[in-house]
């Protein structure tokens, strides 16, 4: 029987970068809340011998091979499923510093290439741009987001519909990014998104393993409301105003009981929010139910004003072959379920 791995000749190659990778193992849902299980780190070397590029995973925050070295590599494991070259060294395995390795920048490039490969950004508008077998970046603004949800796979996934120019796409983040906080507004920037056709006929992206998602400007509203109601919703506590407008507060805002909290209604509060959802609050009564709610010392730790961005994430070495697999798997699942 055929395998996809072999031994191979005494490798002289140059490593000429590594990254780490944050992956999640698995994922939890509690109330309607998805959240990472557990992670795995391991860390990516790329290398070449100046004509071909080969991959070494790690597990673990320190990579194999160091940045700017030359070796020469003894007994080890080649692996090429899916166009890969991935390098897998084991007890038998032999690695030897060596003198530097003369390679061209172009080498050195396309090696380069697999720690974050090369993603064009595209408006949606651009012929053929749904047959693209290769990475793009989208810039936008978000005119819809849907809640994130289970896949019967058990990974999170989030739908959302993105503006681009005159276009507007639809786009669906899987794993740890469809976990980000974003909101109806956000302008983005999202890269390394895979090109699909839906069984209707129409397009969408989804996100790899490379996406990252920038939010590149967000609007913070602030206002002062007066409460005249509250209510509570799995983690949230929701706050109806005078105006009868609904304002979602996390419930570990408020340290106290909330039947106390009822019995001051009304009350009143300086808040800032996106799309009512409350990002930072603070009392102006000085009753004590609302110094309850009075938040300001935290403001720090609830300023989401700077969002950070996804980590880049690739797949660990034993599942590294059925990373593409994986994402073909996960965008054929939701086009079943749009169908």
């Amino acid at each position: 029987m055929a395998t996809p791995y072999s031994q191979q000749a005494p490798l002289r190659v140059k490593c000429v970068g590594s990254r780490r990778s944050q992956k999640a193992l698995n994922f939890t849902s509690n109330n309607n809340i998805i959240d990472v299980g557990e992670y795995k780190v391991t860390t990516l070397s790329a290398l070449t011998d100046g004509q071909t590029w080969y991959t070494s995973i790690k597990n673990g925050s320190d990579p194999e091979f160091e940045e700017g070295g030359s070796y020469i590599i003894k007994n080890y494991t080649l692996s090429k499923q899916y166009g890969r070259q991935c390098i897998f060294l084991n007890r038998s395995s032999r690695k030897f510093k060596t003198s530097p390795l003369a390679i061209t920048e172009e080498a050195e490039r396309a090696a380069k290439e697999v720690l974050c490969p090369p993603s064009p950004f595209v408006t949606g508008e651009e012929q053929e741009v749904f047959s693209s077998t290769g990475y793009l970046s989208l810039q936008g603004t978000i005119e819809k987001v849907q809640v994130a949800r289970m896949t019967r796979a058990q990974y999170p996934l989030l739908d959302l519909s993105l503006r681009s120019g005159i276009k507007l796409l639809e786009v669906t983040l899987w794993r740890e990014e469809a976990l980000m906080d974003l909101y109806v507004g956000d302008k983005v920037e999202v890269s390394h998104l895979r090109a699909n056709i839906r069984p209707n006929g129409g397009g969408k992206f989804d996100s790899s393993n490379y996406t990252t998602v920038k939010i590149v400007e967000r609007e913070i509203l602030e206002a002062v409301l007066t409460i005249i109601g509250v209510s509570e919703d799995n983690d949230m506590l929701i706050l109806l105003d005078s105006e009868l407008e609904d304002y979602a507060v996390p419930s570990h805002f408020y340290h106290g009981n909330i039947n106390d909290l009822v019995q001051q209604l009304p009350i009143t509060l300086k808040v800032q929010h996106i799309h009512h959802r409350v990002l930072k609050l603070e009392a102006v009564d000085t009753t004590e139910a609302a110094k309850s709610l009075d938040t300001a010392e935290d403001a720090e730790s609830l300023d989401l004003i700077e969002a950070a961005e996804s980590l880049d994430l690739i797949e660990a070495a034993e599942s590294l072959d059925l990373i593409e697999a994986t994402e073909a798997a996960e965008s054929l699942e939701v086009e079943n379920t749009e169908a």
